[in-house]
């Protein structure tokens, strides 16, 4: 592991969870405690939101304060319909979800700006967050740059396929580096059902494709940042979990009909798959059985989920010297076995 000026360097992948990705605050929070240093950070769906937040330069302790202030209320921003107890099914069949999203998409254009500072623009883009100098690639793909501090999965459903962002931006004829980080969050994030999939006009073809939330296609994409044999520094990734089985799910109405669908997605797809490889280098974070779609949780509940992923990582950070030794064994041993 590389270490200058007793900061620690690693690549960060934060996993997507709706309203418990407070719990990865609180893990960021013990991380920073021993100096670590984020070279290049990823999430998927709420996991982008910290990412990005984490990207421009806010610390766990300034994130938590964002997260208690945020009236998660307003994230369920009704659509077009607001009809009594026709509403939730009249947004869903004519506009492909309940909520518009616009909230938390303007909440995340004013704190990335009021960070960086911005005066010619209220909108931080792709191109705001480029590493001065860095050439290196990703996935031995020279589409994919690690120019880019901050990555977001999103998924594409029109036709079928991931997208990464910001480089996947320019098949619908798109500058990577003017993409808004707001409008690639606001992709992510958008969990099927609850939230409209984002409208993406291809400049070069006029063909529409709706996005939705990167978690249909990979929830945890950990794998993002590896390379070839033992890497130089290792990625870091927080995923949100709990000791409990998954609940299981009284279904009376079309809004916790879509709720449980999501959490048994977002939650069971891949828990039990995680590689020997990927499990030493996962922080796995109790989320207090709190559901992904709890959007009227409690302050008390946010502390609770900051102090749980903070635990949670302190935990982790006990063996991790000798997890990453092992890891970097085992990434090697794979590598070299694959090229016989």
């Amino acid at each position: 592991m590389n270490v200058s000026t007793n900061r620690k360097f690693a690549d960060i992948v934060f996993e997507g969870g709706g309203v418990k990705g407070i719990g990865l605050v609180g893990a960021l929070k013990a991380f920073e405690n021993k100096e670590y240093q984020w070279k290049n950070i990823s999430g998927n769906s709420a996991g982008s939101i910290v990412a990005a937040l984490v990207a421009v330069g806010y610390s766990a302790e300034e994130i938590k304060k964002l997260m208690l202030k945020l009236d998660y209320t307003k994230i369920t921003d009704r659509s077009y319909f607001n009809i009594p107890i026709l509403s939730n099914t009249l947004n869903l069949l004519f506009k492909k979800g309940i909520f518009k999203g616009d909230y938390i998409k303007n909440w995340i254009d004013e704190v990335l700006s009021y960070k960086l500072k911005l005066t010619n623009k209220n909108k931080v883009t792709f191109g705001d967050l480029i590493i001065p100098g860095e050439n290196g690639i990703l996935l031995n793909n020279k589409k994919y740059k690690r120019k880019y501090k901050l990555h977001i999965i999103a998924t594409d459903i029109s036709n079928g396929k991931m997208i990464i962002l910001p480089e996947d931006i320019a098949e619908y004829g798109i500058n990577p580096d003017e993409l808004q980080v707001s409008l690639a969050i606001r992709m992510s994030i958008s969990i099927p059902y609850f939230f409209q999939p984002v409208t993406l006009n291809n400049i070069n073809t006029n063909k529409k494709s709706l996005i939705v939330d990167g978690g249909v296609l990979s929830n945890y994409p950990v794998w993002l940042f590896d390379v070839n044999g033992a890497p130089q520094w290792p990625t870091i990734g927080f995923k949100l979990g709990g000791n409990k089985e998954i609940r299981e799910h009284k279904i009376t109405n079309i809004l916790n009909f879509t709720s449980s669908i999501i959490e048994t997605m977002l939650e069971a797809q891949d828990d039990i798959h995680i590689r020997e490889m990927d499990f030493l280098r996962t922080v796995k974070i109790d989320t207090l059985d709190i559901k992904t779609t709890d959007f009227n949780i409690e302050s008390k509940k946010i502390v609770d989920l900051y102090n749980s992923g903070e635990s949670c990582a302190k935990d982790f950070l006990k063996n991790w010297d000798t997890d990453y030794k092992k890891y970097r064994m085992l990434r090697s041993n794979s590598f070299n076995n694959n090229r016989i």
